[in-house]
């Protein structure tokens, strides 16, 4: 299985020598031998902000579009991945992967699918309030906002996950989790942006010492699973969710 992992944007700030965090949590996910069979290709990502807003979410997508279609028109791929908490440029990719026969997975989307299995109701935690809200909106379009609990922020910025802040930040993460559990009702927890994820092996095991025995998924892996799954199983997106320009001679009501 051959399958191309998109980053919204190219990290432009790293110091030399350090890993982006897309390398770090796949570095991680090949280590557990999640990607053994398959030939995995990392797009370095456009030059673009660190998505904390609509507008800058609005800026990102077309170069994520722009790398998706190269992808499906090389017919190197089996499936495509978007990486990144909020899906940019999802269901148009979706759209033009399903020309192609090919498969294409958002972190989040792919998450909130894996989560809806595994209880009744989940939870996701971002970074920021504004982020949330899209989340929210995301999940109303996913068809899925009534099997949210919450989407709760923790009110950090990302800079402040990569630093050395990090193990003060897991602390904030798992009491947002415990709030999601005990206050909103929620039984799985969904990280939400990219960022988050580098905090949930260390949130999942605190959780565990504390007595909460909740599953905390990382869009990265579900997306990787979701994609190893449509490929395995012969299928992607189907052409009537997603048709075609041309002009019929009998439309589906809608």
């Amino acid at each position: 299985m051959r399958l191309k992992l998109i980053p919204p944007f190219r990290s432009m700030d790293l110091p030399p020598g350090v890993l982006s965090t897309p390398h770090r949590l796949l570095a991680d996910i090949e280590a557990e031998g999640l990607l053994q069979g398959v030939q995995w290709d990392l797009d370095e990502g456009v030059p673009g902000p660190s998505v904390k807003n609509r507008e800058e979410l609005a800026q990102v997508i077309p170069g994520v579009l722009k790398v998706v279609r190269q992808a499906a028109e090389s017919g190197r791929y089996d499936a495509i991945a978007i990486l990144g908490g909020l899906d940019p440029g999802l269901y148009a990719a979706r759209e033009i992967g399903a020309a192609y026969g090919i498969p294409v997975v958002g972190t989040t989307h792919s998450a909130v699918l894996f989560a809806y299995g595994l209880g009744h109701r989940f939870a996701v935690i971002d970074v920021l309030e504004g982020l949330a809200i899209v989340v929210r909106q995301m999940l109303m379009s996913y068809g899925l906002n009534d099997k949210c609990a919450s989407v709760r922020s923790m009110e950090c910025h990302v800079q402040d996950i990569r630093s050395s802040k990090g193990p003060e930040l897991v602390e904030k993460f798992v009491r947002e989790c415990i709030d999601a559990i005990e206050k909103d009702g929620a039984d799985v927890i969904v990280c939400g942006c990219t960022a988050t994820l580098l905090l949930r092996p260390q949130a999942q095991k605190r959780l565990a010492e504390l007595g909460y025995d909740v599953p905390v998924l990382d869009g990265y892996r579900c997306a990787i699973e979701f994609a190893k799954a449509q490929v395995g199983m012969k299928i992607s997106q189907s052409r009537i969710a997603y048709p075609d320009s041309i002009v019929k001679n009998r439309s589906i009501p809608r």
